[in-house]
């Protein structure tokens, strides 16, 4: 039986950044109004997507060897930064785009709900205590020396 840690780190990410972007969209909507919570929660909103993509990513390949796993890892990195650049190109072409959300709002939610999530994975990540080591099994020497 595996252990799936992926949905311990995806809990542990998810929590802390739902709590942080509900308190950047009530600032937000107190310093910009609606435009304001409406960038908020657009910039929650594009890093929830875009960061569980990438624990998901993992998720489909944790049974791979681990160069597949890096190779998946990393390539889902790229694939994200590459369609978050193309998402804020589309919003920007958008003429009425600012009639609509607070770039200033979106981009504190973006930042906060960043932190909040790499911090929720690292403490997720941390109290997983997955040992680097496998102590329990005996070790060889190849060398021919004595034993």
């Amino acid at each position: 039986m595996r252990t799936d840690h992926v949905s311990a780190l995806l809990r542990g990410a998810l929590v802390p950044t739902l709590v942080v972007a509900a308190l950047v969209t009530v600032a937000s909507a107190l310093f910009a109004g609606s435009r304001g919570a409406v960038g908020a929660l657009v910039g929650a909103g594009i890093v929830v997507v875009f960061s569980g993509a990438g624990l998901l990513a993992v998720r489909v390949a944790r049974g791979a060897a681990p160069s597949v796993l890096l190779v998946v890892v990393l390539g889902s990195f790229l694939a994200r930064v590459i369609l978050f650049g193309l998402a804020l190109q589309a919003a920007n072409a958008i003429d009425d785009v600012d009639t609509v959300l607070h770039r200033g709002a979106t981009v504190v939610g973006v930042v906060a709900c960043v932190v909040a999530w790499m911090a929720g994975e690292i403490r997720a990540f941390g109290r997983l205590r997955i040992p680097t080591y496998d102590l329990d099994e005996p070790t060889t020497s190849t060398s021919g020396g004595a034993p």
